[in-house]
């Protein structure tokens, strides 16, 4: 045996970390062991060969309760892979830090095979210079992306396709659009194929065992490891470098981290811990029913750190939340209402205005429009309907609540009359989606049409219909600059993403509330079900901890088929509106806007279209301009 020829030195030591971990000398090997009664035994073996090095009881070295620990030196963690056995039955470790084999995408692996490990060198000398970027609640615009979606296509034009280090390439992407966060879809070692049973069909029939492709990676996984198919080389080197190249670019990484529930709660706390401090990530979008929230949330290794999520006590938001957690609330809530009032619904109006005024929840809210489970933005505007035939479930997969319009016809055409209707509605979808009071949350392809072809549960395409064509990013090059110009509007004002909630009064004494609600007359709106027109004013004397007041803004949104008639609220003397984007028009951006000096009269506003005014100073007239030369101070 390999055994005999190697000098192995087997010790016991504490109890803490687990998993297996590389130092001088050795490796040390930790593992919460079976109950009394059934032995766990360490197999080490050599990867040049697959010989065995060694077959250690791991219950001869119990150091604490269940937890076994030995460091087993003359072994280079380099040169080895590990597996535990109860009897004759391989198991998981849930601690697993790095699968053993090929980690190729194309190269599946079996069950059996997923229980082999490498161990992990704590090396953090990546991290030498890195610094979190930080970013205040107010001031995020995020990022939802699948790791191997985003860049696989070949259109990608990145070296590394589908990997980490194919997301660090697209860094630069980001920043240009005005991105300051990522989410990324489980990027923990899952398999990419799960079996399940499926029951006879009539007598006489056996159970059949199927398998299908898990491309997004929810459910059971090695929450400590990313995924190796993932990574073009070392997997924990590359995901570590990866985060360093987008905080250098003021980028945050958040992780989509939604556990089996069969997961231990101190599995989980230990496993967000492990990704904070090993891989330098910001925060976890999390599934509450299985994370301790309220746990995690005064862990103080967790300290800053974001917590997405739903029901959880939100008392634990309210006050000071120095030294915990980052609390932030997400529901479907805000995608249902924006849907419905982006396509004419009736009722819809008050729930959309209340979007605009502040959170109701104590802490900041996530919203989105469109995710991964469910329509893309340009299959919202295409289809009523799904279509994932291509799924094999004869379509009956994925929601049927989507509630999008195809604007007239079903999924693709040529009629010009239906695509201009569909550009304009998706112009009007982002502009809802990022000037309201909550944090925006893009889903990657969005912002340069990405269609699914009415697929809304693309869970197992792994091809052209989930991965994002950057050749669509050409083509519809002017909805993507349409999308950067509104990002970067809402960070160049404050008063778009104040710090304080509105309060809708003067509390200022400047005549003007806060944020304000017109109609078809000033400073009051119609709110009756068949509404669906509405005029928001945001006064820049609240910007809150701006140095100086910033410019004052006012919305028109109408989904009406029909033109309205909408007030412009008049402004203090010596200013002025001007139109800068009207989602009506051909080009939307309005590079040199349209001044509007009387304000006593109201605007038209076409069909299914927003307009945006921002105030500025009253440009001086030719005869005052010669009046004021020619007086004598």
């Amino acid at each position: 045996m390999a055994e005999d020829r190697i000098k192995l030195e087997i010790i016991k030591t504490g109890p803490l970390p687990l998993g297996a971990w590389a130092s001088e000398g050795g490796v040390r090997f930790c593992i919460s062991a079976a109950a009394a009664g059934e032995t766990t035994r360490l197999v080490i073996m050599e990867k040049k060969t697959g010989e065995t090095i060694a077959d250690i009881t791991m219950d001869d070295y119990r150091v604490c309760g269940n937890i076994c620990a030995v460091f087993v030196g003359g072994i280079r963690a380099e040169d080895i892979f590990y597996a535990y056995y109860q009897g004759s039955e391989i198991i998981e470790d849930a601690y697993g830090l790095k699968l053993y084999g090929d980690g190729s995408w194309e190269r599946v692996q079996t069950p059996k095979e997923r229980c082999f490990y490498e161990p992990c060198l704590e090396d953090l000398s990546v991290f030498a210079e890195d610094v979190r970027p930080q970013i205040a609640d107010q001031d995020l615009v995020m990022y939802k992306l699948h790791v191997r979606g985003f860049t696989v296509h070949s259109s990608s034009k990145v070296r590394h396709k589908g990997t980490f280090a194919g997301i660090g390439e697209k860094a630069d992407y980001l920043k240009t659009l005005g991105i300051n966060a990522v989410v990324l879809m489980p990027v923990v070692d899952f398999p990419q194929i799960q079996f399940f049973t499926v029951s006879p069909a009539g007598p006489g029939k056996a159970e059949e065992v199927k398998t299908v492709l898990n491309c997004w990676g929810y459910g059971p996984a090695q929450y400590f490891a990313p995924k190796s198919s993932y990574a073009a080389f070392d997997p924990v080197r590359e995901f570590q470098e990866m985060v360093v190249t987008l905080h250098r670019k003021g980028i945050e990484v958040i992780l989509e981290l939604l556990f089996d529930e069969k997961t231990p709660r101190q599995t989980v706390l230990d496993c967000l811990r492990h990704w904070v401090y090993y891989y330098h990530v910001d925060g976890f979008w999390v599934n509450s029913e299985i994370v301790p929230v309220n746990i995690a949330f005064q862990d103080p290794m967790l300290a800053g750190v974001r917590l997405i999520c739903r029901d959880f006590d939100q008392n634990m938001a309210s006050g000071e939340s120095g030294g915990r957690a980052r609390l932030m609330y997400s529901d479907d809530s805000f995608m249902h209402t924006m849907r419905c009032f982006l396509k004419g619904d009736d009722n819809m109006l008050w729930a959309f205005t209340r979007y605009h005024l502040h959170s109701e929840s104590a802490c900041p809210q996530v919203h989105y429009m469109t995710s991964n489970n469910g329509f893309t933005l340009a299959d919202l505007v295409s289809y009523n309907e799904k279509h994932n035939e291509a799924n094999g479930e004869e379509n009956r997969d994925g929601t049927d609540y989507n509630n999008s319009w195809n604007c007239g016809i079903e999924g693709k055409t040529r009629s010009r009359k239906v695509m201009i209707l569909r550009r304009r509605q998706m112009l009007n979808a982002m502009i809802m989606l990022i000037f309201q009071q909550g944090v925006p949350v893009i889903y990657g392809g969005d912002e340069f049409g990405n269609s699914q072809q009415g697929n809304n549960n693309a869970y197992c395409q792994d091809n052209d219909i989930f991965w994002l064509n950057w050749r669509d990013l050409k083509k519809n090059e002017r909805f993507f600059e349409f999308t950067r110009r509104m990002i970067a509007l809402r960070a160049a004002h404050p008063i778009l993403h104040p710090q304080k909630i509105f309060r809708q009064t003067d509390y200022l004494g400047c005549g003007y509330p806060d944020i304000s609600f017109h109609g078809r007359h000033p400073w009051r709106a119609d709110m009756d079900r068949e509404q669906r027109y509405i005029g928001i004013m945001y006064c820049g004397a609240y910007a809150g901890m701006a140095q100086q007041p910033d410019q004052s803004f006012y919305f028109a949104y109408n989904m009406y088929w029909e033109k309205e008639d909408i007030s412009l609220p008049p402004l203090p003397k010596g200013q002025c509106w001007r139109k800068i984007v009207d989602t009506f028009e051909e080009e939307p951006l309005l590079e040199k806007g349209c001044l509007v000096e009387k304000t006593n009269e109201n605007i038209e506003i076409g069909p299914r279209s927003i307009q945006i005014y921002i105030s500025e100073k009253q440009p001086v007239k030719a005869e005052e301009a010669g009046d004021e030369k020619n007086t004598v101070r």
